[in-house]
């Protein structure tokens, strides 16, 4: 699948957008919770529930890889749970997912089809994909840390020639 034309510079303004609501500057980093709680989206982690449900305890043990996170809709919002017993770098990734499926006012959606199979609008996915990605790091952040980065490859005596 391909995004729309124009959809990745829409999805960095967006993160850049909710960078300037929170008062940061549009590289800085945007912790997935705080755009989450700065859109009234509860982050609540798999392993609170097993107190609820000890059937989640399989998400966290042997399915682990079989959920990353998930939205929840509930009354009139939304639910971000996460699976806690993924590294922080995915938590992350994952949270942002969820939050790029409200930013885009992607409607929530069955999980599983007719047959017991997930659904899955790859349309849908693809551009919640681009958007966490952009909220992680926004194209400014990017050339922020390439910069930082050639700075420090051309303070080196072997390479300021070809800097």
């Amino acid at each position: 699948m391909s995004l729309r034309h124009g959809f990745k510079a829409e999805a960095n303004r967006l993160a850049v957008q909710m960078r300037k609501e929170l008062g940061l500057h549009p590289a800085s980093p945007l912790a997935p919770a705080r755009l989450a709680e700065h859109l009234a989206f509860p982050v609540k982690t798999f392993s609170s529930a097993i107190a609820h449900d000890a059937r989640i305890g399989r998400l966290l043990a042997d399915e682990r890889e079989a959920v990353s996170a998930l939205t929840v809709p509930a009354a009139s919002r939304r639910e971000i749970w996460v699976n806690d017993s993924h590294d922080p770098g995915r938590q992350n990734s994952s949270a942002d997912h969820e939050n790029a499926y409200a930013l885009l006012m992607h409607p929530p959606g069955p999980a599983l089809d007719l047959h017991g199979c997930r659904h899955w609008d790859g349309v849908i996915e693809e551009e919640a994909d681009w958007l966490a990605g952009s909220l992680l790091i926004t194209n400014e952040a990017a050339w922020s840390i390439a910069r930082r980065t050639l700075r420090k490859q051309c303070s080196s005596t072997e390479l300021q020639e070809a800097c």
